[in-house]
């Protein structure tokens, strides 16, 4: 199991945030794998400026992949300009990550 931290660029409409997310989504599941659970941060402010923004919208994804398709996977974030950055972790106990955390969901209808 894998985890993903995504920073869109704070000011992208809606619309184009959950094209973005539905991209992911389905970027994962083409390759093989499956989307278990998306936490919506929301707007944060950054620690420090990226590319002149101080603030990003972060969007956590848990999911399994095969470990032969991470590469391209992580490739094909790269190319989205949408995305200030992201972070890929391997988690080596998955079990032992609470579930009883609120979360905000992105509505995709």
């Amino acid at each position: 199991m894998y985890e993903l931290m995504v920073i869109l660029k704070p000011l992208l409409p809606d619309d184009v945030r959950k094209a973005i997310h539905k991209n992911i989504v389905k970027t994962i599941s083409d390759m093989g794998g499956e989307a278990k659970d998306v936490d919506v941060w929301g707007k944060r402010y950054l620690a420090y400026k990226i590319k002149g923004h101080s603030e990003g919208y972060y969007i956590v994804y848990n999911f399994d992949l095969p470990a032969d398709q991470l590469g391209e996977f992580t490739r094909q974030l790269k190319l989205k300009q949408e995305i200030l950055r992201f972070v890929t972790l391997k988690i080596s106990r998955p079990e032992e990550i609470d579930k009883t955390l609120k979360k905000k969901v992105i509505d995709l209808e």
